[in-house]
């Protein structure tokens, strides 16, 4: 199950050099990318999308290392086709997540979809341990508290019109549909936000229950009718501005979003560990009429 998104945003991106050193990083792989929808610009986007969340997560994961008997099959879906990969005797790098891209028809209103990429493991007890949690404890306990996953995979629709913005630092007039943006909602997913049982663990009654995202919105979260988003037209702020949250399931063409206090609460109750970079003000959004993204979040399970 995928989340189907049409909203996703981060926040402004700060010089390198005044960047913390991460442990994360998130890296994409093109081998499934058969119609060559990335090209070198729109590849740009996607890493200056990673490097938001690179530079504001400080969790260290464990490799996987698949040996002798110990066998690790990362699974997912084809982001060009939509049919089913494994991948076995896979290997992680620590600190290293692995997203598959590309692009297809998604039919609908969808922009994009994706999520953590599901497993098979085999091995001693040591080794399942580690590639179910990759040394995030928490992802062990019952209900889970935290999240390590693996990688996943991202499809982008390819019917609409996308705006490749070379320097997403800044914000200006523009048409169809932001990159940057959807990439941003589309990764907040791999990290669980609308897929990790973590996160499920703070949903009640329709509601997210996560302190932190309380503490920020000032009571449970409305959430959409999949639990796998914010409520439509839930707002929350980025650097002090107003703005609509970016793991809302909506966004409108024309329009760019930044990761807000809300989102980045929502990651620290899925069990990362969020560093409080400051982020300069957005300086417009651009944009009307939203085109809703409905869907399931995928979930990362073990098959």
């Amino acid at each position: 199950m995928n989340a189907k998104l049409l909203a996703g945003i981060s926040g402004l991106l700060l010089a390198a050099a005044v960047q913390p050193a991460s442990a994360l990083s998130i890296s994409f792989d093109y081998s499934y990318d058969t119609s060559g929808f990335f090209s070198a610009a729109r590849r740009t986007v996607l890493n200056d999308a990673a490097q938001f969340f690179d530079s504001h997560l400080g969790d260290n994961l464990t490799a996987i290392t698949s040996s002798g008997p110990n066998d690790f099959t990362a699974k997912f879906a084809d982001p060009s086709t939509g049919g089913s990969v494994s991948l076995n005797r896979y290997d992680v790098a620590a600190n290293q997540l692995v997203v598959y891209v590309g692009a297809r028809d998604l039919s609908g209103s969808a922009l994009a979809q994706g999520g953590p990429g599901a497993y098979s493991v085999r091995g001693t007890q040591a080794f399942v341990d580690n590639a179910q949690s990759r040394g995030q404890a928490g992802a062990l306990s019952s209900p889970p508290t935290d999240f390590g996953p693996w990688g996943g995979d991202i499809a982008f629709d390819s019917t609409y019109s996308w705006y490749t913005d070379p320097d997403p630092s800044t914000t200006e007039a523009f048409s169809g549909f932001d990159l940057y943006s959807v990439a941003l909602h589309e990764l907040g997913h791999v990290l669980g936000i609308g897929t990790a049982g973590s996160w499920d663990t703070w949903v009640s009654g329709g509601q997210f229950t996560g302190p932190a995202a309380e503490a920020v919105y000032g009571g449970p979260v409305p959430l959409n009718s999949a639990h796998d988003h914010w409520a439509k037209g839930t707002m929350s702020t980025v650097n002090g501005v107003s703005q609509q949250a970016a793991m809302d399931p909506a966004i409108a063409a024309g329009q760019r979003r930044y990761f807000t206090r809300l989102d980045m609460a929502g990651l620290s109750d899925v069990g990362w560990q969020v560093r409080p970079v400051p982020l300069p003000a957005p300086l417009a959004l651009f944009g009307s009429g939203l085109v809703v993204l409905t869907g399931l979040a995928r979930r990362r399970r073990a098959g």
